[in-house]
């Protein structure tokens, strides 16, 4: 019987994808850049212009950031391993939410409400399974 081997034309090893912690963690580091460029460039334009657009709907941008950002990194992260889509890309949400919700408990004096809380939570979960299911497609 014929030994099946996995080997590519020019006879190389094949490769194996890093473990499902690291590249978490990798996402989430891409996630935290990509949010990190982003808010600095609405910080300038809100700066450079007195828009009352910027100002008023803040709020609805940094959401549209941070959802964009979890995406991003859940399909960076799930394009690198290949698999498990859906589990990586809402614990990149799961991560990047808690780590957000505690620097602004710590940054702000407001009371956290459970329903924004909820919401968040829900928000960051479904833009990181989104994101991982793309993510293992590219």
């Amino acid at each position: 019987m014929a030994k099946v081997s996995r080997r590519s034309r020019f006879n190389a090893p094949p490769q194996k994808a890093p473990g499902a912690i690291i590249l978490i963690l990798k996402g989430l580091v891409v996630s935290l850049v990509v949010s990190l460029i982003c808010t600095f460039f609405l910080s300038l334009i809100s700066l450079v212009s007195d828009s009352f657009f910027v100002e008023h709907y803040l709020s609805y941008l940094m959401v549209g950031i941070t959802v964009t950002s979890i995406f991003i990194g859940s399909a960076y992260a799930t394009q690198k391993a290949q698999s498990m889509g859906l589990i990586i890309g809402m614990a990149i949400g799961l991560l990047y939410v808690l780590i957000s919700v505690g620097i602004g408990v710590k940054l702000s004096p407001e009371p956290l409400s459970w329903l924004v809380l909820a919401n968040k939570f829900f928000a960051g979960l479904a833009a990181g399974a989104l994101g991982g299911l793309v993510g293992v497609n590219l």
